[in-house]
């Protein structure tokens, strides 16, 4: 008997991936999410900004109004909620990049 095995392919969902500069331009393009690692794949829009980037974001297909924060050092992850120590038994709940291997953790 010579079963395979499936292989799962990662769930993918296009959404739209937004730059917003200082001097208030926005960009959107299209993109691709990874839920599962938090990983984005966004489309070059081809537009040369003489501007600072001052925030990035994803927008799910079905949730327009949810943003979801892309991280602003490696631009390539979603940031996710963690809860980290405070003062005494405080937990503070602190936003970080969802790639472990990102600078931003140093």
């Amino acid at each position: 008997m010579n079963a395979k095995k499936k292989v799962r392919k990662p769930r993918v969902i296009n959404c739209d991936f937004t730059t917003v500069w200082d001097n208030g331009t926005r960009i959107t393009t299209d993109a691709k999410y990874y839920p599962k690692t938090g990983e984005v794949s966004a489309e070059p829009s081809g537009v040369d900004i003489d501007a600072n980037l001052v925030d990035e974001y994803i927008t799910l297909p079905d949730d327009t109004d949810t943003q979801i924060q892309v991280c602003m050092t490696c631009h390539e992850y979603v940031k996710k909620a963690e809860m980290n120590p405070g003062i005494g038994h405080d937990l503070n709940e602190q936003q970080v990049c969802s790639n472990p291997d990102c600078e931003s953790h140093q």
